[in-house]
This record gives structure tokens, C-alpha cells and sequence, in this order.
């Protein structure tokens, strides 16, 4: 990951790019705290290793039809098969899983 510098103005914010590089805490902070905005990297290289992961777990749906934590439940619950209209909605429900108890956030 790597933070791209947008002109210094009062209304403009640090980018932070998503790419084949590590993020620093700072990064996590800056966007948590909105004063930074993400974005993914247009290189190709890397544009092409989300795709390669993306069509390896088509291809493992097609063929196995199960996949842990994608197509399933997590922990304890990873024999419940989540109905794939449901897939996309998994993720979203672990991170809200696991965010109760955080108060109002």
C-alpha cells in the first residue's frame, strides 16, 4: 500500500492505494478517522492477481461446490451452507458479528 498526495488544499485528503504493498497503522488510522480515502491500484499486475483469485474460487464453487467461510458458515457453523443468492452477504455479517458490543460505531 502506498499513500498517493493529493495537493494541499483544505478540502483535499490523502489517498491511500491498495496495492501489493503493506499499509501502515497510520493508514488504518487516517481512514478510520476519514481523513484519508482508499483506492484500488489500476496497476495491471496487480489488477490481475485479484482476478486470478477471483476465477480460482469460481472454479472451486463450480467443481466442490463448498468453500469454507465463503460458501459456508465460519467456526462452529462452518457445516451451515449459505445459500449462494446469500454469498455477498456473509462478510458483512461476520464484520457486524464480530462489531457487537462496540457501542453506537
Amino acid at each position: 500500500m502506498h499513500s498517493v498526495d493529493l495537493k494541499k488544499t483544505s478540502t483535499s485528503v490523502r489517498t491511500i492505494e491498495f496495492d501489493d504493498g503493506r499499509l501502515k497503522i497510520e493508514d488504518i488510522v487516517d481512514i478510520a478517522e476519514g481523513s484519508a480515502s482508499v483506492a484500488l491500484s489500476e496497476a495491471s499486475q496487480f489488477r490481475s492477481a485479484i482476478a486470478r483469485g477471483a476465477d480460482f474460487l469460481d472454479r472451486l464453487l463450480r467443481e466442490e461446490g463448498t468453500i469454507y467461510g465463503v460458501s459456508t458458515g465460519y467456526g462452529d457453523s462452518c457445516t451451515v451452507t449459505v445459500p449462494l443468492e446469500l454469498v455477498a452477504e456473509l462478510p458483512r455479517h461476520l464484520y457486524t458479528y464480530h462489531g457487537c458490543g462496540l457501542g453506537e460505531y
